[in-house]
């Protein structure tokens, strides 16, 4: 992926939208400088929320000075009056043909190239948060444009039960994945058919990174979320992933679907494990 931080060509005062006609907002570092090169965030609104909304939830636009990115925050398509991301064409009841006709991995693809071409960028370190529907979008670009995605952080989605959709993966991605085991939205314990449960979701993804799926370890349990009492997240991850990647799980003992409010360490973890997985 080249960008205009390989010819010299980025703005001191670039545009704070990008997109076209599917316009998406972006914030820069206040001391945003063209001769440092920034990671990417986009983050992936859930359902009948908006990327501010999410964006404001999970803390984002405080971070993007004191952590030093570039965060893209788009918005999914309103289907029945709700925002939402088309991770499959099968995903929003809608009619095959006009499905068909749309492409969310198609937009954000071109969402990541035209920032690189508008920001200077690290392109080693292209990141996507997605909550809940922006979970299994997220789990999709990891899959269809994993050429470009480096690392990404699903709370609370899932992805395809058929691994042969996602075929199309030619590189490697880092994966974070977070779900409360009590979320009655996206279920923890998948749905057969349909999407896969929360564990199975990361094994797939630790599989596909080459990690030694056989030996899982865990690591100690720490405070993610404010009102649940105590470390109530344990952490599961494998050993072995190629190419410096890194797959975990934190499963939220006792989190539901929409947990809150967070511990702000707790939130710099989640962007600094994003933020800290380049691809080799």
């Amino acid at each position: 992926l080249a960008g205009c931080a390989d010819d010299s060509s980025c703005a001191s005062n670039p545009t704070l939208t990008i997109g076209g006609e599917r316009p998406a907002m972006v914030q820069i570092p206040s001391n945003y400088d063209i001769n440092t090169r920034y990671p990417l965030v986009m983050v992936l609104h859930g359902r009948g929320v908006d990327g501010w909304i999410q964006s404001t939830y999970l803390g984002l636009f405080d971070r993007v000075d004191s952590h030093q990115f570039v965060l893209v925050y788009p918005d999914g398509l309103s289907i029945d009056g709700r925002k939402q991301w088309r991770f499959t064409p099968t995903c929003c009841d809608t009619p095959e043909e006009e499905a068909a006709d749309i492409s969310d991995v198609s937009y954000l693809t071109g969402l990541i190239e035209e920032a690189a071409a508008t920001y200077s960028i690290d392109t080693s370190r292209i990141g996507l948060i997605g909550h809940s529907s922006g979970g299994f979008m997220s789990f999709t670009m990891a899959c269809e444009a994993s050429h470009l995605v480096t690392s990404m952080v699903n709370l609370a989605g899932s992805t395809f039960v058929d691994l042969d959709q996602c075929k199309p993966a030619s590189e490697r991605v880092s994966v974070l994945t977070i779900h409360g085991d009590l979320d009655d939205t996206v279920l923890f314990d998948g749905v057969e058919g349909a999407y896969l449960s929360a564990p199975a979701a990361a094994e797939r993804f630790a599989m596909l990174a080459g990690c030694d799926t056989n030996s899982p370890m865990a690591r100690p349990d720490f405070d993610l979320v404010g009102n649940i009492d105590g470390a109530e997240t344990s952490i599961t991850t494998w050993p072995g992933c190629l190419q410096g990647t890194e797959v975990e799980f934190w499963k939220m003992n006792g989190g539901p679907h929409i947990p809150g409010p967070w511990v702000e360490a707790g939130l710099d973890a989640l962007v600094e494990w994003l933020l800290d997985h380049p691809r080799s």
